[in-house]
């Protein structure tokens, strides 16, 4: 995900930006190419189903891998995004750098609709038909109605509200620069351990990943009490539930994904990544898990079924997030 104010980019490359920029918000596949999933040390059978959507901030774009077949859709976006959720068929995204949030078709793909949203978008959520966005630079958290993306409310949060998780129509955000995290409705505040960069929902508990103090902070869900610290040996840029009782952090300064249980506080299991991890999805069985490597540029998979290495793929320039949807 990348710390408040990390440059995370490189230059943009104003002839592509400005040549999307310039067409209707429609299908912009820029690349279509087929590419074998590797097996290269691995010890499981690859994945062969869904569609893995891989978020390049370098490269701004998206890569669309189909396991099924082998094949990789590259579709270039007017800015680096960096969230992504899906909901009724459709993915949308964050570009922070271009204000936007954007409508997309896995399966066309493309670009179908977008809201602008001054103050650099960043975390996103879904439940039901609300979306939810943090702005990181307007200290606001958005809620907007998905099925005519307008947006609904602003709520004022703390400094660099960075990642949004929902339960149940209540919100939990991430002030990182106040290490905080915020609850709304009712405007509670809990502090975390030092720059909190994502949040994560886990069964009766909701867990930061506090990059600056390479630890994980448990509240209560309901009373938003600290339960327990845990301190992971790295920096947690993304966190990933796995159960009522277990949580994935990617440590993007470890190459490593690291397996906690929340009841106890203790590390389960240490995987050993490429280098800064970044991105964790599961497949729609839970049977694999997709690790997005920033410095690789691909993206490693693990058999859940006794974390052994499942081969990999490529991606585009600098992957950060992912999701993984159910075939086409």
């Amino acid at each position: 995900m990348g710390a408040p104010g990390q440059a995370m980019i490189r230059p943009n490359r104003l002839n592509r930006i400005t040549t999307v920029a310039t067409l209707p918000l429609m299908a912009v596949v820029i690349v279509f190419a087929s590419r074998a999933v590797s097996a290269t040390r691995a010890t499981a059978d690859p994945p062969q189903s869904g569609l893995l959507i891989v978020a390049n901030l370098r490269d701004e774009s998206l890569s669309i891998l189909d396991l099924a077949t082998s094949r990789t859709t590259v579709l270039a976006l007017p800015g680096p995004p960096h969230e992504m959720a899906a909901a009724g068929g459709r993915v949308y995204i964050t570009l922070g750098r271009a204000n936007l949030l954007l409508e997309i078709d896995p399966n066309a793909p493309g670009i179908l609709r977008s809201l602008p949203l001054d103050g650099e978008p960043h975390g996103l959520a879904i439940e039901g038909e609300a979306i939810f966005v943090t702005l990181d630079r307007a200290n606001a958290l958005v809620t907007i109605d998905r099925p005519t993306l307008t947006e609904t409310h602003r709520t004022p949060t703390g400094d660099t509200p960075h990642a949004v998780a929902v339960d149940r129509g209540t919100t939990f955000v991430t002030s990182s620069r106040d290490n905080l995290l915020n609850r709304y409705p009712g405007d509670r505040a809990a502090q975390t351990g030092e720059l909190p960069e994502s949040v994560a929902i886990v069964g009766p508990v909701v867990v930061t990943g506090n990059a600056g103090s390479r630890s994980l902070s448990v509240f209560s869900l309901e009373g938003l009490d600290l339960v327990r610290e845990v301190h992971v040996r790295g920096a947690p840029v993304r966190l990933l539930p796995l159960g009522d009782h277990t949580v994935l952090a990617a440590l993007n300064d470890e190459a490593r994904a690291t397996v906690v249980d929340t009841a106890t506080g203790k590390v389960k299991r240490r995987l050993q990544t490429p280098g800064h991890p970044d991105g964790l999805c599961l497949d729609p069985a839970g049977e694999y898990l997709a690790v997005a490597s920033n410095e690789s540029d691909g993206v490693s998979f693990f058999r859940v079924k006794g974390w052994v290495s499942a081969g990999s793929v490529p991606a585009g320039d600098g992957p950060g997030a992912c999701l993984w949807l159910p075939p086409r």
